[in-house]
């Protein structure tokens, strides 16, 4: 059994899951929040082991702009979609970057500079599978292929599905880069806890169905960016997680397997950096504190 199914067994067998709850205060958390005194932007934190209440909630309530965390709820509702049987994996989409806005009547057409995969532009015109839009859309963080998916899924349906699964602390707006939406107040959010008890429940399979949970992760430990949360942990520490960024935002949610076998949820994100380099830094000491903490203090 590999590595990270074991950990997640044996998570799984600790037993009650408590995905809310009140932190009390704790060395853990004192550390984190020490960390981030004086620190200038704003810093919030999730950190919890798998199944249990968080020993870190460190402004965790505070709704952030969720970057491209936000492409964890696409990946969410395309395999809803796949259970139900509206969608397959083998469908195929005809790349194209003209979009129509939430709002309004007007289109619009993603920026490639700002994209972080140039590759599907080069596709345009021809036919991709929606397992090859999801898989880019999460480890490469493609805003195109993100849209399409979106496109193809509908608004609506994704927000239903946050709903349904009372993922509170979320809120699905709009497409990437759709401005018009945007300047009617509809974007998208996430807190550290609600992005925490996500991973929480995909990590204990509870998202759509154990098998669509363990694609899911393996989608996610391909993640090739890496700047957040990874340098914070041991090389080779195998990490399911998702980051986002804009300007003054850097943000990562992930499900974390360390040799002992104890996984936990870390999330972390940000807002008003000033400086992303040591806005970086910062949450990467943050993560070192926090897979210290565990470490040291064991189950």
């Amino acid at each position: 059994m590999p590595r990270f199914h074991r950990a997640r067994a044996y998570g799984l067998a600790l037993a009650a899951i408590f995905l809310t709850g009140t932190v009390r205060a704790a060395p853990l958390q004192d550390e984190v929040a020490r960390l981030t005194e004086g620190q200038p932007g704003t810093f919030t934190v999730y950190a919890a082991r798998l199944g249990r209440a968080p020993e870190v909630c460190l402004k965790c309530d505070e709704p952030i702009n969720a970057a491209s965390t936000m492409k964890l709820f696409v990946l969410d509702a395309a395999y809803v979609a796949f259970r139900a049987g509206t969608l397959k994996p083998d469908e195929t989409i005809a790349v194209h970057n003209r979009f129509r806005s939430l709002v309004g009547t007007r289109d619009f057409s993603l920026d490639q500079k700002e994209d972080s995969y140039d590759p599907l532009y080069a596709e345009a015109g021809k036919p991709v599978s929606v397992t090859e839009l999801l898989r880019v859309m999460i480890q490469y963080s493609s805003n195109l292929a993100t849209n399409l998916m979106v496109e193809r899924l509908g608004v609506p349906f994704i927000r239903s599905v946050v709903a349904n699964q009372g993922l509170k602390g979320i809120t699905f707006g709009r497409m990437i880069e759709d401005f018009d939406a945007d300047a009617q107040g509809i974007r998208n959010r996430v807190t550290a806890r609600g992005l925490g008890n996500f991973m929480q429940k995909l990590a204990q399979d509870r998202i759509v169905d154990p098998a669509a949970s363990e694609a899911m992760i393996a989608i996610l430990l391909g993640q090739t960016f890496n700047n957040v949360i990874t340098p914070g942990l041991p090389p080779g520490t195998p990490v399911a997680h998702k980051t986002g960024w804009v300007t003054g935002v850097r943000n990562d949610a992930a499900i974390v397997f360390p040799p002992d076998g104890r996984t936990y949820i870390l999330v972390e994100l940000s807002r008003d950096l000033p400086d992303d380099a040591a806005g970086l830094k910062r949450l990467n000491a943050i993560s070192a504190a926090i897979y210290a903490g565990f470490e040291k203090n064991g189950g």
